[in-house]
């Protein structure tokens, strides 16, 4: 058996059977094991951003950092998607022209110096609307050491003029960046309390007309 056992850190990984139709990825915390047959492949790395490129070659590219492997039982075939919990995911409400490039400027802490989005962003037909961010409760945010927070001022400051989020709860966003560098923060952490009425499940935002 191939085993990844006891690491010093929680360790992602991603194993495919030798045919490539059974696909897995995950991770293993501090002092747990994780086996399997030798048969298999498996690639691993403390960092999620190694891991990503060999699923990656499988899969085609990401659309954002948070995509995860996901199964369509009908077909078997394995995409990037949403994962095999559709009820982890919860969508966001942003103005059009803060969403995508605040979903930009996270993955800049994410991955310094690299173009990406760190989650997907669905427009309203109605450009008028607000736009969506596309997030998972458990989604974590990697952050970079040496990660500028600049772009994630940038991107918020206009959330501030607009009054919906304070300088105060911007500070405290951006301060994350300096005090957790080259440590893992949860994603719903990064989100303001004066948000939560923000969130929307999946059908809600169908309902309400965004392409999901």
């Amino acid at each position: 058996m191939k085993e990844i056992s006891k690491p010093e850190k929680k360790t992602y990984y991603y194993i495919k059977n030798p045919a490539g139709d059974i696909l897995q990825e995950g991770w293993v915390n501090p002092n747990q094991v994780l086996s399997t047959p030798d048969a298999n492949t498996i690639y691993y790395s403390d960092n999620k951003l190694d891991v990503i490129p060999h699923m990656e070659a499988d899969l085609g590219p990401q659309t954002a950092f948070n995509d995860q492997l996901t199964l369509d039982e009908e077909t078997g075939v394995y995409s990037w998607g949403r994962g095999f919990t559709d009820l982890d995911t919860f969508f966001v409400f942003a103005m059009p022209s803060v969403a995508e490039p605040l979903s930009r400027a996270l993955y800049s802490v994410v991955n310094p110096g690299q173009e990406g989005l760190y989650a997907r962003v669905y427009h309203h037909p109605d450009p008028e609307e607000y736009s969506l961010m596309e997030f998972r409760r458990k989604d974590v945010v990697p952050i970079a050491l040496g990660a500028d927070p600049t772009p994630l001022a940038d991107a918020l400051a206009i959330t501030v003029e607009d009054g919906a989020l304070t300088q105060e709860e911007v500070n405290n966003i951006t301060g994350a960046i300096s005090t957790y560098a080259g440590q893992e923060i949860n994603l719903v952490d990064f989100i303001p309390v004066s948000w939560a009425d923000k969130q929307i499940d999946e059908q809600t935002a169908i309902d309400l007309g965004y392409n999901i």
